[in-house]
């Protein structure tokens, strides 16, 4: 499978599963092939996670293991505990650990450096953020002396992330999308359709090779096994130059799925 800076180009999301359903998706995405797996604080479903890691009997060495520290816990009283949990939970250290927000006040110089001192601790193999816009992921990454390896974001052909994803790529940090099939709405564009019939593709195969062929990895969510294994026959064919210019066209209808109240004017 290919990979971005070491993180599998198709991983599995698993917000909003919890409990004994997130157990058993977990442990069916790596039964499937999957070798990317990302959870946050926020789910709620670490445990869970965990067990179906355990539970898949794929040796845990071959797994890409992601979680977020929750926008609550990034004060300095908290964010070494709330790491230390998550580690607890998941049964073993995260191969990458995310600071899932930026703050409220915008001041992401304190946050950036706890999770520094948690990767010098041994609590993550990598280090990375999420939903940073550029400015603040020039500063991060100048923070970090160049140590982060990703920014995990909302990324689908409906909402346009060029200016990230330049961002991203001059920095030398890969984007991770977040919610990359805009629940279900990009396959429901008739261009998208169109392609996928040309290729004989479910669309969801189509608009997740849209977004590794830019070299941004994945982390759709899915109940169902049959979706899990497509999921990864997006790596199995390419698009056209053309192609990929009709989907991104899509991107002017600035659809922004995850957007809470603190971030509204901070995007870019």
């Amino acid at each position: 499978m290919d990979r971005f800076n070491g993180i599998p180009a198709i991983g599995f999301g698993t917000y909003p599963l919890s409990g004994a359903e997130a157990e058993g998706c977990v442990a069916t995405a790596l039964e499937v092939g999957i070798r990317h797996i990302d959870t946050a604080q926020m789910y709620g479903n670490e445990k869970s996670v965990g067990r179906g890691i355990a539970a898949s009997g794929v040796p845990r060495g071959d797994i890409f293991l992601v979680t977020k520290v929750d926008p609550s816990n990034l004060g300095e009283g908290r964010f070494a505990d709330s790491v230390q949990r998550s580690v607890d939970d998941l049964g073993s250290v995260p191969d990458l650990l995310l600071v899932h927000w930026p703050p409220p006040d915008g001041d992401i110089d304190g946050p950036v450096e706890r999770l520094l001192r948690a990767g010098a601790r041994g609590m993550a193999k990598h280090l990375g953020i999420s939903n940073f816009n550029p400015r603040q992921m020039r500063r991060a990454q100048e923070l970090a002396g160049g140590k982060l390896i990703c920014n995990q974001v909302e990324f689908h052909p409906l909402l346009d992330q060029s200016k990230v994803l330049a961002t991203a790529r001059e920095l030398g940090l890969v984007l991770t999308a977040y919610s990359p099939l805009a629940r279900g709405k990009c396959m429901e564009e008739p261009v998208v359709k169109e392609i996928a019939a040309r290729h004989q593709r479910p669309a969801s195969e189509v608009v997740l090779r849209w977004i590794i062929q830019q070299g941004v990895a994945a982390i759709p969510m899915t109940r169902k096994r049959d979706n899990a294994a497509s999921n990864l026959h997006a790596m199995d064919f390419a698009l056209t130059q053309q192609e990929m210019d009709a989907i991104s066209g899509l991107g002017s209808r600035k659809l922004r799925l995850i957007n809470p109240s603190w971030m509204t004017r901070g995007w870019d």
